[in-house]
């Protein structure tokens, strides 16, 4: 199927077959199925497709059929003149084929007649999710989570986690969230349920070592960490004065086991990620001499161990990332068959390869977790991105993983525009059902039929062309977009360092022009709702960079360059466009870790 061919249907299916002819759309479009268990899921296109129950048709618009359908995602479309079959295996079947039938209603219903057709379709990887980062200061709000669930339904995604670590409302820690505006209960059954409806499952998430800094940094916590009056760590350099990182010890698994019995039950899915990266400073407090007697490698494992036997009381099965178990890899043939690592990896020459072989060589159950490139940025990077998402799935599928979870995270404050988010993906969920990358054009005119719904016009172009900015100045730093390091690096003598060693004017002028340029080729706000604000998102996000390139312009030139762009117009709008997708918890924070850095040169 080429791009030109029924260009309202995404992800592309796997094999399509043009037939002769054209079927009329009818006034009334009722349906006839066999299998009494599917009629949920048909009825939940009722209104999308204009399905009605309605007997009496001798024949039906819409005929299901139970057929040898090799996937359980997998289905068959047949559209000729005389009516349309869809034939499944199991319900999942049922719900991908009639998103597909309804995008092709939706794309033709002006013509009022369908193109005669057959697809046949499955997905490339079995797990396609996507993780959020709501931890880091920004709680999306249940209408946005809402809302990306749907987009994340009509892209065949079927797995979707909300990274957390304290934006959880735990009845007995409120001293923990009080100030978060964190998930409840219920509104995780809520989302839950709605994920259900979708077929996409909502695994928990709850990081249970490392990141714990948001619990160890109050008195009552304290005790439980590794390094309760804080440490320092060389690299990555970082300086806490509290801790980040449990006691590897039977308290710790106590105290966390205490968290799942409250968090758990809310979740119907019988996996669940605990997190377990990054514990950076273990082995500097509480368990020094275990770990300089039996090594760091093995003292993890332990605990990891530990977890894992927590995670399966719950009746859940245990994910988590694989980062330390990678220090040593040939480790990963000690774990229990059970355990499920997630390798991850954000930049563009990750080593996934070796990776993936070295733990699917040990016959365990694991994926691997590119990222959307958008945290410690304004505008993304999307090249780097590209690249990531299309090395995991290529070696998803090479090295037999289950399939990849496209992580985005909120590092240091949550900055980006949420608008970022959806070319990689886009770019993810195309690669995971269908297997074949995109041009840039198929990725912004997906972007712009499945989120905006606005035609000519739109600012999906935009957003994925800024995401270029780093590679039309030339610069390359890890994990991090240049806009976003000259403003957030709080040494000057560093930055001042880098710039001259790395950048000239001329290319930070070249940046300059570039934004002004995608500045006045964003719409004007006649556009759909979504789009109207995406538009604002993206013109927050070059507001930002061309501050920050006019402030490294000035430190290379020895001269202050007056901004054309003011810090207070930028703190004005990120407000705005926070409360426009998110709760208001956290903010103040973000706000000030903004307002601090801005104003660090006025």
């Amino acid at each position: 199927m080429n791009s030109s061919e029924h260009s309202s249907l995404f992800p592309f299916p796997q094999k399509t077959t043009p037939l002769p002819g054209t079927f009329e759309l009818p006034s009334i479009r009722n349906w006839s199925i066999a299998e009494e268990s599917f009629k949920s899921t048909v009825r939940f296109f009722g209104k999308r497709i204009g399905l009605t129950e309605r007997i009496g048709s001798p024949q039906p618009f819409l005929t299901i059929e139970r057929a040898q359908i090799s996937h359980p995602e997998g289905y068959r479309l047949r559209i000729s003149p005389q009516g349309i079959t869809l034939a499944v295996g199991q319900r999942q079947g049922t719900f991908r084929g009639l998103t597909t039938l309804a995008q092709l209603i939706e794309g033709n219903d002006e013509s009022g007649q369908l193109p005669c057709i057959e697809i046949e379709d499955f997905p490339t990887l079995a797990r396609r999710g996507v993780m959020l980062d709501v931890s880091r200061c920004k709680v999306p709000t249940m209408e946005t989570l809402l809302e990306l669930i749907d987009l994340l339904a009509e892209l065949r995604f079927n797995e979707f986690q909300l990274y957390v670590e304290h934006t959880f409302a735990f009845r007995d820690h409120q001293t923990v969230w009080k100030d978060a505006s964190p998930l409840t209960g219920e509104e995780i059954r809520e989302i839950d349920q709605y994920c259900k409806d979708r077929f996409i499952e909502l695994v928990p998430n709850l990081n249970s070592f490392g990141h714990f800094e948001r619990w160890l940094m109050h008195e009552p916590y304290k005790h439980l960490a590794e390094c309760p009056d804080g440490f320092r760590r060389e690299n990555p350099y970082i300086v806490r004065d509290h801790g980040t990182t449990l006691k590897p010890n039977q308290e710790s698994l106590d105290f966390v086991d205490s968290l799942y019995s409250e968090y758990l039950p809310n979740f119907s899915s019988d996996k669940f990620n605990v997190g377990m990266d990054e514990p950076w400073e273990l082995g500097q407090g509480w368990s020094k001499e275990e770990i300089e007697r039996r090594g760091k490698d093995k003292v993890y494992l332990d605990h990891l161990d530990g977890i894992r036997q927590l995670v399966e009381k719950h009746g859940k099965h245990m994910q988590f990332w694989a980062d330390v178990l990678l220090e040593k890899p040939e480790n990963a043939s000690l774990l229990s068959p059970s355990a499920s690592p997630i390798i991850w990896g954000y930049e563009a020459n990750h080593p996934f390869p070796a990776q993936a072989e070295s733990i699917s060589s040990c016959g365990l159950s694991y994926c691997l977790a590119p990222g959307t490139g958008t945290w410690r940025g304004f505008t993304g990077r999307w090249q780097n991105a590209k690249t990531n998402i299309e090395s995991a799935v290529q070696n998803a599928i090479e090295h037999k993983a289950e399939g990849i979870l496209l992580t985005s995270w909120g590092d240091c404050g949550n900055h980006q525009p949420w608008a970022v988010l959806y070319p990689p993906l886009v770019c993810a969920a195309q690669l995971a059902w269908n297997g074949k990358p995109l041009e840039d054009t198929q990725i912004t005119d997906a972007v712009n039929r499945l989120i905006f719904d606005t035609e000519p016009e739109s600012p999906a172009e935009i957003i994925l062309k800024t995401g270029r900015l780093d590679e039309i100045v030339g610069a390359r730093l890890p994990n991090t977009s240049l806009p976003w390091y000259v403003v957030f690096e709080p040494k000057m003598e560093k930055l001042a360092k880098y710039l001259n060693e790395n950048l000239s004017g001329q290319q930070l002028e070249n940046g300059l022009r570039f934004l002004a340029e995608s500045r006045d080729a964003l719409p004007d706000k006649s556009l759909s709702p979504h789009a109207n604000l995406a538009t604002e998102e993206a013109n927050l996000g070059i507001d930002l960079s061309v501050y920050a390139f006019e402030k490294a312009l000035g430190i290379i030139r020895g001269k202050k360059i007056n901004k054309s762009v003011s810090s207070e117009s930028i703190l004005q709008n990120y407000e705005s466009l926070w409360r426009a997708r998110a709760r208001e918890g956290g903010l103040a924070e973000s706000l000030s870790i903004l307002k601090e850095s801005l104003n660090q040169d006025s």
